[in-house]
């Protein structure tokens, strides 16, 4: 096993832990780092991306596709970065997560039932930083990238998605400086890459209080946020949840 998969899955336990162990507040002790937001390993990642690429055909539908694969709809829209499933292309690959093989996706033209909508916001958040989005949701090399790395000056105020309490300060590897706040409805937002913490475990924030400084993930040039946000501690891509 290499040691970037043996890393990624290091790190992925690690951070799951954070989600395993209930909804009240928990920390743990800095391991050290070279500068505030001072990263010494790989990019943090959900695991290795499990699934296959289906290429689309003419004719074919992102909700047939995801009904011959028996996935959810706005899951696979998530994970492709797709907000309006009008907008496939024949040619354009589509990542199936769970799946082993490819399937054929019979077009039934007859069946003129409309597909579920998909859900573009089902919280009030909004950006924690204004910035270029400089990594997206999705599967990057094989790895399945649970948020977003938006680029912003170094030390700028990284405000609150949403009202919420802190459940979570402190460093991890991968991640740097970190901070999860815990809002209604079993929603989580993550604030990685931070140069600073500016508040606490327990500690109530509202939408827009600032929380960090924006920090760099010590691999890319520019200092950046990773961002996500989990539901029911399932990562959601958070371009569908933004305004």
């Amino acid at each position: 096993m290499s040691k970037l998969i043996f890393r990624t899955i290091f790190f992925f336990f690690s951070f799951s832990l954070l989600f395993g162990v209930g909804c009240g507040p928990y920390q743990v002790s800095s391991p050290g780092q070279k500068e505030p937001g001072y990263l010494e390993t790989e990019p943090p990642s959900g695991g290795v991306a499990r699934g296959i690429y289906h290429t689309i055909k003419p004719k074919e539908t992102l909700w047939r596709i995801a009904k011959t694969y028996g996935i959810n709809l706005q899951t696979l829209a998530e994970i492709n970065n797709i907000d309006e499933p009008a907008q496939i292309t024949v040619g354009q690959k589509l990542f199936i997560p769970g799946a082993t093989k490819v399937e054929k996706i019979i077009v039934d033209l007859k069946d003129t039932s409309p597909p579920p909508p998909l859900i573009k916001k089902t919280n009030d958040f909004i950006w924690p930083v204004q910035g270029r989005v400089v990594s997206r949701f999705g599967v990057q090399d094989g790895l399945l990238y649970e948020g977003i790395d938006i680029a912003a000056p170094l030390g700028t105020p990284v405000k609150a998605a949403g009202e919420g309490v802190v459940v979570y300060e402190g460093s991890l590897k991968g991640y740097g400086n970190l901070l999860i706040v815990k809002h209604e409805n079993d929603f989580k937002t993550v604030y990685a890459y931070n140069y600073k913490n500016l508040v606490t475990v327990g500690q109530k924030v509202r939408r827009g209080d600032a929380i960090a400084k924006v920090g760099n993930n010590g691999r890319s040039p520019d200092p950046r946020l990773h961002f996500q946000i989990r539901d029911k501690d399932q990562a959601r891509n958070p371009l569908f949840f933004l305004p």
